[in-house]
Parts: C-alpha cells; sequence; structure tokens
C-alpha cells in the first residue's frame, strides 16, 4: 500500500456544500465504500470539509479507483452528483517535492519538505487561476443555467467541457424546460460549443435569461508535463527571483490560459 491524493476543484460557493465525500473501489468500481479515518486521519463523519480540495488515502494503490461528491449538512438539498471516476496522485499539486529538489538543489536545511509543499500548493491554486483551467481532476456540473442568444449554437462558457450529458431550453419564458434528445445537439470538445439539430425539440436557445439548463463534465485529470513544469520553475522563483524564468514563466502562463471561448458561427 502507499499514498495516494486525490484532489479535485472546489464548488462555487453559492452553492452552500460544507464537506466532500470520497468513495474507493479496489475492484475496478463493482463496489464502493466511503473513506474513512483509516484513509485519511482528516476524514471526519461528514467527510473532508470543504476548504479541503484533497484528501490522502493512506491505504492506496495504483489499481484503485476513486469518486467524490459535494455534501451539504445544513441544507434539505445534501449532495451533489457523483464525480467521474479517478485515479490518485503519487503526490499532491503539479509537481512533486523531489521535482523542485532536483531542479534547484534545494536541501532540506533550506526549505523542509512541509515548506516546499506549502509552495506547491500556493503555485498549484496559481496556475488554476491564472490559467482559467484545471488540471485536478474531471468534475460534474449538474443544471447549470446559462442566457440564451436566439441562435441554434452557444458556447458553454465553463472551460474543458469534456461532455454534455443534458440538455434542456425554456422556450417561452414559462419556467417549464423541454428536453432536447441526445442525438439532436452536436458537443463539440474542441470549443465548448453546442449545435441544436434543426429537428431537435426546440431548435433555437431561447434568447432571454436563464432559458438554457445543461449539466456538463469538465476539467483535466492530469498535469500534463508543461503544467508540471511551470509548477516546478514558480516554486523555484519564489525560493529565488530569476529574470530569465520569470518571462519563461509568464510565456508558459499565455500558452495555457483561457480567456474567453471561442465560437464557429
Amino acid at each position: 500500500m502507499v499514498k495516494k491524493y486525490i484532489t479535485w476543484v472546489a464548488p462555487d460557493s453559492k452553492e452552500a456544500y460544507t464537506h466532500t465525500e470520497v468513495w474507493k473501489s479496489t475492484n475496478q468500481g463493482v463496489s464502493w465504500t466511503e473513506f474513512t479515518t483509516s484513509n485519511d486521519p482528516n476524514y471526519g463523519g461528514d467527510g473532508i470539509v470543504i476548504a479541503n480540495s484533497y484528501a490522502v488515502d493512506k491505504l492506496g494503490d495504483s489499481g484503485h479507483w476513486y469518486k467524490i461528491r459535494f455534501y451539504d449538512n445544513v441544507s434539505t438539498v445534501t449532495w451533489s452528483d457523483f464525480s467521474e471516476v479517478m485515479r490518485g496522485s503519487d503526490f499532491r499539486g503539479y509537481c512533486t517535492i523531489n521535482d523542485v529538489r532536483n531542479y534547484t538543489n534545494v536541501q532540506t536545511a533550506e526549505y523542509s519538505d512541509a515548506a516546499v509543499q506549502m509552495l506547491i500548493d500556493t503555485c498549484t491554486a496559481s496556475i488554476d487561476t491564472v490559467t482559467n483551467r484545471t488540471w485536478q481532476g474531471t468534475l460534474t456540473m449538474t443544471d447549470e443555467y446559462l442566457d440564451g442568444n436566439g441562435s441554434e449554437y452557444i458556447v458553454i462558457p465553463t472551460t474543458d467541457v469534456k461532455s454534455v450529458t443534458s440538455l434542456a431550453l425554456d422556450d417561452d419564458g414559462d419556467g417549464v424546460f423541454t428536453a432536447i434528445s441526445a442525438s439532436l445537439f452536436y458537443f463539440y470538445s474542441d470549443r465548448g460549443g453546442i449545435l441544436l439539430d434543426a429537428d431537435a425539440e426546440v431548435s433555437i436557445f431561447p434568447a432571454g435569461r436563464r432559458t438554457i439548463k445543461i449539466s456538463y463534465t469538465y476539467g483535466n485529470a492530469d498535469p500534463t508535463d508543461t503544467v508540471r513544469h511551470l509548477c516546478i520553475l514558480m516554486v523555484a522563483n519564489m525560493m529565488k527571483m530569476d529574470a530569465t524564468r520569470t518571462t519563461m514563466i509568464e510565456e508558459i502562463k499565455a500558452s495555457l490560459r483561457i480567456d474567453s471561448a471561442t465560437t464557429i458561427m
């Protein structure tokens, strides 16, 4: 058994969740059990407090699968949908402590493991913020409401959308939504756009506020080599500022950043 870190993106504060539940499967998803303090000493009766966006499985293995859901122990609306299944990582954040030490040759006498990990956590969060993206897991958004534009095509404002699981439209503003058959809309994963078929139950996205109800998955499960490199550089720069490295960091950030979705219409 080895430690496995499971990371995710915290939900929007307006959803008012209080905890995150973590579930584990050791048999490829045939059966699931919820975490206990044996897995993570910080795991309480309601899960991990929402302020923390990771858990560590002290009984983990590369063959174990994980999923999460958000929990509200105050409201009567208690659980979100489960996330997609994920694998645990050998480290927390977008690079490892050893990555940083190998790059900088900084030893424990200068920066302890805890101090380096704190810098990694800070830089990981910063990368998500400045790029408007995440590589901390694929998450599910359920019943998000969007404004319609009177066209047969829209772009979902969330970045890195992987799939659209349901779509419904309010065509006359009465608050009643008509479900659109999955075969009658087309999702463009490279740009996060949806095109309605001419034969769809409603053939345009009705112009108006909150006329679209949509559920989808988004995010990336693992950091790319570029993201990992960026995190190492940012941590090193926090230890000792270097002008050449600063320029490189800004260039990599710019290459990863998504400022707004691009339409094809």
